[in-house]
């Protein structure tokens, strides 16, 4: 563990180490979702919940290449509090305050709870929502012409939803670490607030289809996540 003796070098060595323990976790999980990989993309199609039903495959390699894509995706998201207890631990000697093994636990499992209700919020809101926009424009513009997608595609489209929805769920921990530094405090959050309201349904415009209520479905959750992480930061780090 770090501590603010340590030299330069030390510090070198310690995220080398880190990053080594990130890395083998990572080719670890990605190893098993190879081995999972066909049960892995069952549940990543039936999360569409759309009405396409064929795929092409066209090269003799794809569904290699689709297994190592799958594999890759599973190794980071099954990696990912593995990830964060490491970053944590390294920005540590960082924060005004001394923080406990208890506090670094506490970190680490509401980081991990918002990070798979990301995941959960992509899978059950932004894919089905997303998907069946394009199918709509598709059959709009095609008229009877019958879709092909290609399954590599199709299924790279799903996991970058999956990871930008639980990628964006992890912005109450990024502001509760910068208030741990002494970046940010709730004044400052307060004063930001319409900018950051503004950004979110921006954000939503541009991972939705163009209507009112699906914006609203996913710029919602994040201001709910706004004013939740200045709260905790009131009460926890009393930076007012």
């Amino acid at each position: 563990m770090m501590n603010s003796e340590m030299t330069f070098f030390e510090h070198l060595s310690e995220l080398r180490s880190r990053i080594l323990v990130v890395f083998f976790t990572i080719i670890f999980f990605s190893l098993l979702g190879y081995y999972f990989s066909e049960n892995i993309i069952e549940i990543l199609l039936n999360s569409s919940k759309s009405d396409i039903s064929d795929f092409q495959v066209i090269y003799i390699t794809t569904m290699f290449m689709i297994k190592i894509n799958i594999a890759i995706f599973s190794g980071i998201v099954c990696s990912f509090p593995i990830l964060f207890y490491n970053i944590l631990m390294f920005l540590k000697p960082t924060f005004k305050s001394n923080l406990s093994f208890i506090k670094v636990i506490s970190f680490v499992i509401f980081s991990i709870f918002l990070f798979f209700i990301g995941i959960l919020f992509g899978y059950f809101i932004l894919i089905p929502t997303s998907v069946n926009f394009f199918n709509s424009i598709s059959f709009n513009l095609l008229g009877s012409v019958s879709l092909n997608y290609t399954l590599e595609n199709y299924l790279i489209y799903l996991c970058w939803i999956l990871l930008i929805s639980s990628t964006i769920y992890q912005v109450p921990i990024l502001l509760l670490l910068l208030a741990k530094i002494g970046i940010l405090n709730t004044k400052t959050l307060k004063n930001k607030r319409s900018y950051v309201i503004i950004g979110f349904f921006i954000l939503a415009a541009f991972l939705t289809p163009p209507d009112p209520f699906s914006q609203l479905l996913v710029a919602l959750p994040m201001i709910i996540l706004y004013e939740i992480t200045i709260l905790i930061i009131k009460i926890f780090f009393k930076n007012d």
